[in-house]
């Protein structure tokens, strides 16, 4: 076994220069749990990067790095739901284990994503996929493997949170909020996923499957999101002693085994 685990990230953005961060500002602390060296060997970017360390091999080529042999992991920021499906499955297919934090891609293509991986004896490791802080998927997995789980519920969209809590607590509206979130950065410049539901969605999609062992069945979510929320609904629901909030929900209804989906409900 080599002394060193070998890292490529794909995707240069703000989440993999943070990745980048972070392990070199933790690496006697991942080498000391760990027991090898952690290092990042490879990073696929559109443009040269001059604040990366010379030693990482920077490359727009990312079939290439999914494929080398200088990579033990290969960790997806790139997102989307095309590109990254593309790289991933050129990592699985050799041999590579894959770190991913992209929701819309697993929620939408996790069945074959897995059982590739399943395939070719790799794991798929997705815990920054959803409530990454918490964390979740972990917990659910393995913590709770021995319990028989009926219902869950969450708000699981910071962003739709963001914007109803302050609606609510300073009595804005809703494009107003909706605009200091993107200038804090909470929603991106094309929120849609955000505010219609669709991100938390995606993220009740993978929940639903481990928690009822059944295939990852996103177009059988009901979705909808905040968008046709106004200032005087919320006012409203305060003088009856309710608080709007979007919640992602996922139940069985009828009580059936794991096996059958068919007493599931998503929304």
């Amino acid at each position: 076994m080599s002394n060193s685990i070998k890292l490529a990230i794909l995707g240069l953005g703000t989440v993999g220069t943070g990745v980048i961060n972070l392990i070199n500002d933790n690496l006697d602390e991942l080498k000391r749990r760990s027991g090898r060296d952690i290092i990042v060997t490879e990073v696929g970017t559109r443009r040269q990067r001059d604040d990366i360390d010379t030693s990482i091999m920077q490359s727009s080529d990312l079939m290439a790095i999914a494929a080398s042999d200088n990579v033990d992991i290969v960790i997806e920021v790139i997102g989307g739901t095309t590109l990254a499906k593309d790289v991933i499955m050129q990592a699985i297919k050799n041999g590579k284990h894959v770190v991913t934090a992209n929701k819309a891609l697993l929620a939408e293509h996790g069945n074959e994503i897995f059982a590739f991986a399943e395939e070719n004896n790799v794991h798929v490791a997705y815990e920054a996929a959803v409530a990454g802080g918490i964390p979740i998927i972990k917990v659910m997995r393995e913590a709770l493997a021995a319990n028989k789980i009926d219902w869950l519920a969450g708000i699981i969209n910071g962003t739709g949170n963001f914007i109803m809590t302050e609606m609510r607590d300073k009595g804005r509206p809703f494009a107003d909020v909706l605009e200091e979130a993107q200038e804090l950065g909470y929603a991106e410049a094309d929120p849609t996923f955000d505010v219609e539901g669709i991100d938390a969605a995606h993220k009740l999609a993978l929940l639903a499957s481990i928690a009822f062992g059944i295939p990852l069945q996103f177009d059988k979510v009901y979705c909808e999101g905040i968008t046709g929320i106004t200032l005087q609904d919320v006012n409203y629901a305060e003088e009856l002693g309710y608080r709007i909030k979007h919640l992602g929900f996922a139940v069985r209804r009828d009580g059936q085994g794991n096996s059958d989906d068919a007493g599931v409900e998503l929304r």
